[in-house]
C-alpha cells in the first residue's frame, strides 16, 4: 500500500524547476520596480496638469477650511457674554 520512493533524480529536477519558477517570477517583480523607478514621472507634457491639480484640490481645501471659520465665528458670537468677557483683551487702546 506504500508507494516506493522516487528516484533521487526525479525529485532534485523537481525541486530545480520550482526554484527556477520562483526565481523567475521574483525577477519580474524587481524588472517592473526598476522600470518604474527608471521612469520620469514629472514632464513637461504633464506638468501642467499636474500643476493645475494641486490647485484646484488647493482651492478646496482653502474653501472648506474658511467656511469651518466662518461657522465656528457665527456660534462664537452667538454668545453675548463671551463677546463681553473678551472685549477687553481685544480693545485697542
Amino acid at each position: 500500500s506504500v508507494l516506493p520512493p522516487r528516484a533521487i533524480s526525479f525529485l532534485r529536477a523537481e525541486r530545480e524547476r520550482a526554484l527556477k519558477i520562483g526565481l523567475q517570477s521574483a525577477a519580474d517583480v524587481m524588472q517592473k520596480e526598476l522600470e518604474s523607478c527608471l521612469s520620469l514621472e514629472n514632464t513637461p507634457d504633464n506638468l501642467p496638469l499636474l500643476l493645475h491639480q494641486f490647485y484646484t484640490d488647493r482651492a478646496y481645501h482653502l474653501a472648506q477650511v474658511k467656511y469651518i471659520f466662518m461657522l465656528r465665528w457665527r456660534r462664537f458670537c452667538r454668545h453675548t457674554s463671551v463677546i463681553e468677557e473678551l472685549y477687553p483683551v481685544y480693545k485697542v487702546s
